[in-house]
C-alpha cells in the first residue's frame, strides 16, 4: 500500500477529525468564558447584597445612639469582615472620610434636632449608600 492508495482516506477522515477536535476544544473554551462571568457576577451581587444587609445597619446603629462616628463604633464598622471586603472598591476620597480619625459629627446640638431622613445629618451611611451604589452601577448590577 502505498501514500496515493491511503491519501483519499486520510483526506476524508482528517478534515472532519480535524474539525471536531478543533471544535470540541473552542467550544470548551467559550462555555468556560460565559460561565466564568456569570461566577463573577454572582459574586458581585453577593458582596453588594451583603454590604447592604450587613454593614450598612451597622453603620446606621452607629448613628442612632451617642454623637460622634470616631472611637468605638468606628472601630467596630472598621474591623466587620464586610467593610475589608468593600474597602479595595472605595474611592480614595471615601476612604480617606470614612478611616479619618479625627472625623467626628455631633448631631442635636444646642437645641432642635434636625430631621432624622436629612443626609447631612447621617455621615458616614450617606458615604456608604453613595459608594455601594456607584460601585454597583459600575459593576452593571443595576
Amino acid at each position: 500500500m502505498t501514500w496515493a492508495d491511503v491519501s483519499p482516506y486520510a483526506q476524508a477522515i482528517g478534515g472532519p477529525l480535524v474539525g471536531f477536535i478543533f471544535g470540541s476544544v473552542l467550544t470548551s473554551y467559550v462555555q468556560w468564558g460565559f460561565e466564568k462571568k456569570k461566577q463573577i457576577l454572582l459574586r458581585h451581587r453577593e458582596l453588594v447584597t451583603a454590604w447592604r444587609l450587613e454593614l450598612l445597619p451597622m453603620v446606621a446603629s452607629a448613628q442612632d445612639s451617642p454623637e460622634i462616628w470616631v472611637g468605638p463604633k468606628q472601630s467596630k464598622v472598621l474591623s466587620s469582615p464586610y467593610y475589608a471586603s468593600l474597602r479595595p472598591h472605595l474611592s480614595q476620597g471615601a476612604v480617606k472620610k470614612i478611616e479619618d480619625p479625627t472625623m467626628g459629627l455631633v448631631l442635636n446640638r444646642g437645641g432642635a434636632s434636625p430631621s432624622g431622613s436629612h443626609w447631612a445629618y447621617r455621615f458616614p451611611l450617606k458615604i456608604f449608600v453613595d459608594e455601594i451604589a456607584r460601585i454597583e452601577r459600575e459593576w452593571k448590577l443595576v
